[in-house]
């Protein structure tokens, strides 16, 4: 039985608060007007990739019914930023002194 179609665990989005040792990371779920903070791991693939993870990164966490406290960081959300809606200017692309241009 695969993890999607398992009626034990939920699937929540959060936010990564803290980075914690051995891949460990405190996430913040918003359920409502309610915050709760869990303790979370990297999952298999995640770790197999190299998926780095910072503070304030938004992220699908699976959680099991039968322990609530723990959950398992299974994917890493893209953050839709634009350059156009932020003052900021766009990030200049420099390809390296053997780069000549024509």
């Amino acid at each position: 039985m695969s993890r999607k179609n398992n009626p034990d665990i939920h699937e929540l989005e959060g936010i990564v608060k803290k980075l914690l040792p051995g891949t460990m990371f405190e996430v913040e779920l918003s359920i409502g007007e309610q915050k709760k903070t869990l303790l979370c791991v990297l999952a298999g693939k995640l770790k197999q990739h190299f998926i780095r993870l910072t503070a304030g990164d938004k992220v699908l966490v699976e959680i099991s019914k039968y322990d609530l406290k723990k959950g398992r960081i299974t994917y890493r959300l893209k953050n839709k930023k634009s350059y156009a809606a932020t003052n900021k200017s766009k990030p200049i692309h420099t390809f390296g002194p053997r780069h000549k241009k024509k």
